[in-house]
């Protein structure tokens, strides 16, 4: 038949075209990087808590020297996260046209540096005792956990997110929760480290999108 005969079948097609997704200035390649760098933070943070944990059954000397270590390790890794977080951030206006997502990113990373700083300045002194400086450092644990919450919140409002984005917001969730609650801020490492490899899915996932539409 011609195609425009009037009693020939609708031609429709019975499936949506999935959309294509074109993100300047990014590339599959920087995606990736991003990927593999979540990664790192996440081994390295499951590392540094390790090794916090042996250094309580080492005798004193080798104990303090190994904190040294650890706190430098861990400072690299907070900027790192920070570096990350402000990334996703980006990514996630490009690719999800995503709003409302700076304040609460802001918010975490300005609270990552001062709780590290914190750490680093006073050390063992934090928990020594029920003073100023132990009360004050528990209100920024607080404040951290009601802020890594608060973008769990607003991740789960974006619109046609990946799985592993959807994922990482409930895992903020959880994690913010407990850490706000301080008396489960250890537990807390957990859904905070699982939210780490959520997002370097999330990488991973944008990347293979690119790839896709580039091909």
């Amino acid at each position: 038949m011609q195609p425009d005969n009037p009693y020939s079948a609708p031609q429709v097609e019975l499936l949506d075209a999935a959309p294509v997704h074109r993100l300047p200035g990014w590339s599959a390649r920087q995606l990736r990087m991003l990927g593999w760098l979540a990664l790192v933070s996440v081994l390295a943070n499951a590392l540094v808590v390790s090794l916090l944990f042996a250094g309580a059954m080492l005798p004193q000397d080798d104990a303090q020297l190994l904190l040294t270590y650890t706190d430098w390790l861990s400072l690299a890794l907070v900027l790192l996260g920070c570096y990350l977080l402000l990334r996703f951030k980006a990514f996630a206006e490009a690719r999800f046209a995503a709003r409302r997502l700076s304040v609460p990113v802001w918010a975490v990373v300005v609270l990552s540096l001062l709780l590290e700083w914190a750490d680093l300045l006073l050390g063992e002194q934090l928990f020594g005792g029920l003073d100023w400086q132990t009360l004050s450092y528990m209100a920024l644990l607080c404040l951290m956990g009601g802020c890594t919450t608060w973008l769990g919140v607003r991740l789960l409002r974006l619109e046609f997110p990946y799985p592993a984005l959807k994922v990482m917001a409930w895992l903020n969730i959880v994690g913010g929760l407990m850490l706000a609650s301080v008396l489960l801020m250890l537990l807390a490492l957990l859904p905070l480290l699982g939210a780490g490899v959520a997002l370097m899915l999330v990488f991973f996932k944008g990347a293979a999108e690119l790839q896709e539409t580039a091909s």
